[in-house]
């Protein structure tokens, strides 16, 4: 089930999909234009979508679509560095101590022997 956040620019509702909308999904794009006609059925001050009252039409906001690509192409990308300094450090589950210590990436940077 999708939650949507619509607006004409000056007024915004909220909107949920009663049945899996044909031509909307993951991958539409933010700021696409929708078509909603007929009678569309209202729950708790939330418009109930389905695919007889509502039509995809397409287009895009340049604004939100170029931050929606790098999150999605971001999403995929590994975390290599996590070990490495300047990385997060690792996850530990709330009430539990670290086991490991991470190596020092400085110790021994300066040892000299002469």
């Amino acid at each position: 089930m999708m939650k949507f956040v619509l607006t004409d620019g000056h007024t915004s509702c909220t909107a949920v999909e009663t049945e899996p909308l044909k031509s909307i999904g993951f991958n539409t794009a933010p700021g696409c234009k929708i078509l909603i006609e007929g009678t569309v059925g209202v729950e708790s001050n939330i418009l109930l979508l389905d695919n007889k009252n509502t039509c995809y039409l397409g287009g895009r906001v340049d604004r939100m679509y170029e931050t929606w690509e790098l999150k999605r192409s971001l999403k995929y990308q590994n975390r290599s560095n996590i070990r490495s300094e300047g990385g997060p450090p690792p996850y530990v589950p709330f009430g539990q101590k670290v086991t490991s210590q991470l190596p020092n990436p400085r110790k021994g940077m300066f040892d000299f022997t002469w």
